[in-house]
């Protein structure tokens, strides 16, 4: 029998990923001018061959709304490859998984995938990491670092490759 700790725990997952799933769905396709940030991401188109076959750690969170920046302090417990396959696998904390994903010029989508379901204690940043990864909409290459442009409201997400 699950605890009633895990059992809420897969239902914030699944509850995020529909929400994600949702709002990519409802998502407007169009351009509205752009903004400093929308140039640095879309500079250079991504070839699956600049992300592939590397294990990356996330090491930053960048937020516009609040202009946060937040550094991720045991980032080798937040991994994610990228198969040529179309295959990613990921580490989140305690957790591991793997899941399929389309990459189109500079355009990310991280499908859902299966996930181990563990609680890694209070103080893991498991939930974010994998409801930040489901909002990916965007990949970017700067200074050898992989970032991530998470929905329309500008944050980014930053790893570096593992080492």
């Amino acid at each position: 029998m699950m605890s009633p700790r895990k059992i809420l725990t897969v239902l914030l997952i699944c509850v995020l990923a529909a929400a994600s799933l949702f709002v990519s769905g409802c998502a407007e396709n169009g351009t509205d001018g752009g903004d400093a940030n929308d140039s640095e991401i879309e500079s250079e188109i991504i070839s699956i061959d600049d992300i592939a076959e590397v294990n990356w750690e996330w090491s930053g969170l960048f937020e516009n709304e609040t202009a946060n920046q937040s550094n991720i302090i045991y980032s080798e417990r937040y991994t994610i490859s990228f198969a040529k396959d179309g295959v990613y696998s990921i580490k989140a904390d305690c957790n591991s998984g793997s899941g399929s994903y389309i990459l189109e010029g500079n355009d990310l989508t991280i499908e859902p995938g299966v996930i181990t379901l563990m609680y890694c204690g209070s103080d893991s940043l498991d939930s974010q990491y994998l409801s930040l990864l489901a909002s990916v909409t965007t990949v970017s290459m700067d200074n050898d670092q992989l970032v991530f442009g998470i929905g329309e409201n500008g944050e980014r997400m930053v790893f570096v490759k593992e080492k």
